[in-house]
């Protein structure tokens, strides 16, 4: 199961590396973009981290959140150009429907089936941090520290 997990993560990152992006000082609101891409990363980690202690009645909380994390991503890419927002929908409606599909695996209790349906998760939100230039994406790993999720000023 392992080996799927890790071939799932190494995809994903083959995802971050051939797919297009746009340059950081493109955007409009960059640094609410950055922050949003961290969360959405953390959130996904979190769903890993429930998987990894078996608490996955906590799943569900983990997918509102990641719902919540993805609107604001939507608010935060508003202000730009329709191409990219059209990629970053796309992307952000792949990440969601992963993070469902998560959340119902979370009720049969079965470890290996849930971590593989976190593979998912974690090879879209992969695909959605490769539209991003690579100095504004979080490291695959990325968790917030506790006190540094205040979210940035939004323009």
């Amino acid at each position: 199961m392992l080996k799927k997990y890790v071939f799932a993560m190494l995809a994903g990152v083959a995802v971050v590396l051939t797919a297009p992006h746009v340059q950081a000082q493109e955007l409009k609101n960059a640094e609410q973009v950055g922050y949003v891409l961290k969360l959405i990363t953390h959130v996904s980690n979190d769903f890993l981290r429930q998987v990894e202690r078996k608490t996955f009645d906590r799943i569900a909380h983990e997918n509102e959140e990641m719902h919540e994390a993805t609107a604001a991503m939507e608010k935060a890419v508003a202000g730009e150009d329709a191409a990219l927002k059209g990629k970053v929908s796309g992307a952000l409606k792949d990440v969601v429907a992963a993070g469902d599909a998560t959340a119902a695996k979370a009720s049969t209790n079965d470890e290996a089936v849930v971590r593989a349906s976190h593979g998912e998760l974690a090879k879209k939100v992969a695909a959605l941090n490769g539209l991003f230039p690579a100095a504004m994406r979080p490291e695959a790993n990325f968790m917030f520290k506790p006190g540094e999720r205040a979210k940035p000023a939004a323009k």
